[in-house]
């Protein structure tokens, strides 16, 4: 019994074995080559600046006047390990803006420049951690500086500056100098730089900013001026249209200075802001504001309760940005007379009514004015009271818009 089970398998196994069995004699079946699939695929023959601007939708980075925020991107890890090729052009995204965390991880990029320097081609923004009101050590500073000038070429750049000092005959016996961490000839095309004061010590603006000449956005934050800045020392800078303002006593300094900078148009004041700066009087806290060069004025957190009359003259700003507190204390009729674009920045704990719509918006020339809201985060007096604000903006002629920029800021 056993036997002849053993032998029907072993004729099966036979026949199932000369069916996959070609002989010589007969036709041969055509033969199969194989593709190499990374050399005909489509999107392998793309040309790489095609593979590149697709490759720059991974990136996830958010820009605001205020700051710049890259989120860490797992599919841009994932296309770099495709293929070479892939890993080279996904390098370009993942290396194009830098944006330390911590000064432990500033130290270790700065190890990595020393040993792959095919990398300080390819950075183009460079974000070092701020230390808003407090001094940086040197070693951070020095460490600023090793890195940006290993790097070839940059865009961007978003740090701190050294702060000297010199003998004088001031009255401390020392005379200090903000000095930019960037070697003489370096990064020549650079076009957005943010300086953070080092702490809160006044000091001589950096003569060598006017090196940059193609710079088109400066902002100048927690920075601490000891004298106005002159263009004898300073010259203007031809292409700068953005100038930020962030803290600090810059904005009683570079009033004369910013009017002799002949593009600019769009000025961010943020924050609070000295004593003297008061925009709640008749006269303007700044001549630059009525010269006719300024078409977009931001104005929030300064610490001031309402603007004066003074801003109906302005002529030249057609867009608008106002904190809550401005907005809700200031008389009706203070706006300019070309005004296109009105937008209020809303915290979330702000008050919001209706009263303050309703005044200003029966006064000239708001109507027919773009309204935008900004909320940030939920509010929920305003919440309350958006339905009634939507029938006063459409029996007054206002276009409203409203934003929730709650999730703009990504927390990493």
């Amino acid at each position: 019994m056993k036997s002849s089970v053993k032998n029907r398998f072993s004729n099966l196994f036979q026949k199932r074995q000369q069916a996959f069995l070609v002989p010589h004699e007969t036709t041969r079946a055509p033969s199969v080559t194989i593709p190499n699939t990374l050399s005909e695929c489509f999107v392998s023959k793309l040309p790489k600046e095609v593979l590149l601007r697709v490759f720059d939708y991974l990136r996830q980075e958010r820009r605001s006047s205020r700051s710049i925020t890259t989120t860490r991107n797992r599919d841009l890890y994932h296309v770099s390990l495709v293929c070479r090729t892939w890993n080279n052009l996904a390098a370009h995204i993942c290396y194009h803006t830098v944006q330390f965390y911590s000064v432990l991880s500033v130290l270790r990029f700065h190890q990595i420049l020393q040993t792959s320097s095919h990398i300080s081609k390819i950075v183009k923004t460079l974000i070092f951690p701020t230390r808003y009101g407090y001094a940086c050590p040197n070693e951070l500073l020095d460490a600023f500086q090793g890195i940006t000038n290993r790097i070839e070429s940059l865009s961007e750049l978003n740090t701190t500056l050294r702060l000297v000092e010199e003998e004088s005959s001031t009255e401390d016996g020392n005379e200090r100098f903000h000095v930019l961490p960037i070697g003489e000839g370096h990064h020549n095309d650079l076009r957005h730089l943010s300086l953070y004061g080092n702490g809160n010590t006044p000091a001589r603006f950096p003569a060598a900013l006017s090196s940059f000449k193609r710079l088109s956005s400066l902002a100048l934050k927690g920075v601490f001026l000891s004298e106005p800045v002159s263009t004898d020392v300073t010259p203007a800078l031809p292409r700068l249209q953005d100038f930020t303002i962030e803290g600090g006593n810059v904005v009683l300094m570079m009033d004369d200075w910013l009017l002799s900078c002949p593009k600019l148009q769009r000025l961010f004041i943020i924050g609070p802001q000295p004593a003297a700066f008061s925009p709640s009087t008749d006269d303007p806290p700044m001549r630059l504001l009525v010269h006719g060069k300024i078409t977009y004025w931001h104005l929030s957190g300064s610490g001031h309760t309402q603007i004066g009359r003074w801003l109906a003259s302005c002529n030249s700003i057609t867009c608008l940005l106002l904190d809550w507190t401005l907005f809700s204390n200031s008389s009706a009729g203070i706006f300019p007379p070309s005004l296109h674009q009105l937008s209020l920045d809303i915290l979330p704990q702000d008050s919001v009514t209706l009263d303050a719509f309703d005044r200003h918006f029966g006064a000239s020339p708001i109507s027919h004015v773009l309204f935008i809201i900004l909320c940030w985060e939920r509010n929920a007096s305003f919440e309350h009271s958006k339905e009634e604000l939507k029938v006063l903006c459409a029996k007054s002629d206002v276009f409203l818009e409203i934003l929730d920029r709650s999730g703009y800021t990504a927390t990493v």
